[in-house]
């Protein structure tokens, strides 16, 4: 993907439209519906199971960002004051970096990735709620509504470009709130015994060097598992 920075101003603004268009702003709509009915903790975790699954999403497209989002803003202003203290936590409570928050998006935990002092799936009810309603409140959905009336507007690009910084900064505090949870989607999912059966075969017969590693999707299709 073309880095960010290097971006001209066409293809700025129609990345925007995507970044405001991602699925996670349809599944935080659908959860804050949830929570303000007092759903059952079922219908709570299912639409979790998709809220989560789209932040990552919108994670990545800005794992070529490394810039400051700072760099260049009048430190003077109200935004860049605001972004300079929300920077500020962010950078003294964050416990991961780029690359580990990356391979976490990818479901992998490096060995230097200190790991998540707590597992949804092991927080009560109660607990559960708190984490939700944290998460549905968080700034990306405010910075969202600015952005996307900025883009309605037509207006100029350095407009864009400083609320685009806001957005960035507002997913990074939302990462952050999640940063300290362990949340496998496939955790608690039976594991069918024939699957099961042929995986280890594989996985025994490559580590004595008798089969080359064969491709996860061929054992899938194999077994009629999509």
């Amino acid at each position: 993907m073309k880095k960010i920075t290097e971006m001209n101003p066409v293809e700025f603004r129609e990345l925007l439209h995507t970044l405001v268009s991602e699925e996670l702003f349809k599944s935080r709509e659908r959860l804050a519906a949830l929570l303000g009915k007092n759903s059952s903790q079922e219908a709570l975790s299912a639409e979790f199971f998709h809220f989560h699954g789209d932040v990552e999403d919108l994670g990545f497209w800005f794992e070529a960002y490394e810039e400051d989002p700072l760099k260049g803003l009048d430190l003077q202003t109200p935004l860049a004051k605001k972004l300079k203290r929300q920077r500020e936590y962010i950078l003294t409570n964050r416990k991961t970096t780029l690359e580990e928050r990356i391979h976490r998006r990818m479901g992998v935990y490096l060995k230097s990735d200190p790991m998540p002092d707590k597992k949804v799936v092991e927080l009560s009810p109660d607990e559960f709620r708190e984490l939700l309603h944290i998460l549905v409140t968080q700034d990306i959905f405010s910075s969202r509504e600015r952005l996307m009336r900025l883009l309605e507007q037509n207006a100029p690009i350095e407009q864009l470009d400083a609320a685009f910084r806001e957005f960035f900064v507002a997913y990074e505090l939302l990462e952050l709130a999640l940063e300290d949870y362990h949340y496998d989607p496939d955790e608690g999912l039976e594991m069918q015994p024939e699957f099961a059966e042929e995986l280890d075969q594989r996985i025994a017969d490559y580590e004595t060097g008798r089969t080359k590693p064969v491709p996860m999707e061929k054992i899938f299709k194999k077994l009629g598992i999509e």
